[in-house]
C-alpha cells in the first residue's frame, strides 16, 4: 500500500513537471493562470496578419495574482522571449527554464542592499528584471533564437 501511494505521488509530480515548459522550449502551462489566455499571431513584414504568414505568436496569461506573463513563440512553437509585469513575480524558475541558473549566478555576485534591478547580458540569454513589492516587471530572450528582423524593444 505504501509503495502504491509513493508511486502515485511520484507520477503526479512527474506529470506536473512535464506540463511546465520554459524559455527555449514549448510554451508554459501555468497552474494558477486564469481562464483568460490571449494569443495573437504577428508578422514582422506585414501590417495585416493571418496565421499562415505569422512569424511569431504572443501568448498572454494572467496569473491569479494579477501578474501578466507573455510568451513569444516562433513558427516552430519554441519560446524565444518572455516578459512579465504585475504585483508579484511569476515562478521564474519555470518561466526561464535552464536560463534561470544564469540569473541566479549573476544575482549572487551583486550587493544585496538597495538593488531592485538585475540585468544579465550573455551570448545565450538576456534577462532584465526590476521592481519592488507589488510592481515587478521583466523580460528575457535568447538572442540566437530571435526571428530575423525582430526588435527586442517590442517585447511588452
Amino acid at each position: 500500500m505504501r509503495r502504491a501511494i509513493t508511486l502515485m505521488l511520484f507520477l503526479s509530480l512527474l506529470q506536473g513537471a512535464l506540463a511546465w515548459a520554459a524559455l527555449g522550449s514549448s510554451p508554459s502551462n501555468f497552474d494558477g493562470a486564469t481562464a483568460k489566455t490571449k494569443m495573437a499571431a504577428r508578422s514582422l513584414a506585414a501590417t495585416t496578419v493571418d496565421a499562415t504568414t505569422a512569424v511569431y505568436t504572443v501568448s498572454q496569461s494572467t496569473l491569479d495574482s494579477g501578474t501578466i506573463v507573455r510568451e513569444y513563440t516562433d513558427a516552430n512553437g519554441v519560446v524565444f522571449a518572455v516578459s512579465w509585469s504585475g504585483p508579484t513575480l511569476p515562478d521564474l524558475r519555470t518561466l526561464l527554464g535552464d536560463k534561470f541558473a544564469a540569473m541566479t549566478s549573476n544575482a549572487e555576485k551583486r550587493p544585496k542592499a538597495g538593488h531592485s534591478q538585475l540585468a544579465v547580458n550573455q551570448s545565450d540569454v538576456v534577462i532584465v528584471s526590476n521592481g519592488h513589492m507589488r510592481a515587478f516587471a521583466g523580460q528575457a530572450w535568447i538572442p540566437s533564437a530571435l526571428p530575423a528582423g525582430f526588435d527586442t524593444s517590442t517585447i511588452e
